[in-house]
């Protein structure tokens, strides 16, 4: 029974309790508003202010990170530009040194080969003055021993030289 008298004291109206109960609950919201109030809504600005800040910087962070990654992609394009020129030129200067050099090397080439042209030509004609000269001694030899008698300087001068002649026309 003691539960129902209980239950019965809460749902019933007192007038002078629910007096003192809004004269507390308002001395307590003066209080809360003059003691509380402010530094909690100063805590909640505060914070509402730090994270506005701290949203700006990642922005702000964000913008300059894009930006930096823009122009790291912009130096990465450049640089491979520049490295393509440089494998170009390379190409380029390897190639018109190769044919520079095998210029070179046909310009000797040709050199050699005049050289030795001229070389066997004066070798042939100096074995086939040495051929005309055995050929005008073994003439004179065969003709002088065929005529048994000397020559004179005179008639092997003439002789040689009519023996030159004929060998030339041959």
């Amino acid at each position: 029974m003691m539960w129902i008298v209980l239950e019965a004291s809460l749902v019933s109206v007192n007038p002078g309790l629910m007096v003192w109960t809004a004269v507390t609950f308002v001395l307590l919201l003066f209080a809360l508003y003059k003691l509380a109030w402010k530094p909690i809504l100063s805590a909640v600005e505060n914070r509402e202010q730090r994270i506005r800040e701290s949203l700006e910087k990642a922005e702000e962070a964000q913008r300059k990170a894009e930006e930096s990654l823009q122009a790291y992609q912009k130096m990465l394009e450049d640089a491979k530009k520049e490295t393509q020129e440089i494998i170009n030129r390379g190409r380029k200067t390897a190639e018109s040194l190769r044919e520079e050099i095998l210029a070179k090397a046909n310009e000797e080439a040709s050199r050699m080969l005049e050289k030795a042209k001229r070389e066997i030509n004066l070798e042939r004609e100096k074995a086939l003055e040495e051929i005309r000269n055995l050929a005008v001694e073994l003439s004179l030899t065969a003709a002088s021993k065929l005529v048994e008698h000397e020559l004179t300087k005179e008639e092997h001068k003439k002789l040689i030289e009519q023996y030159l002649k004929e060998i030339r026309v041959s």
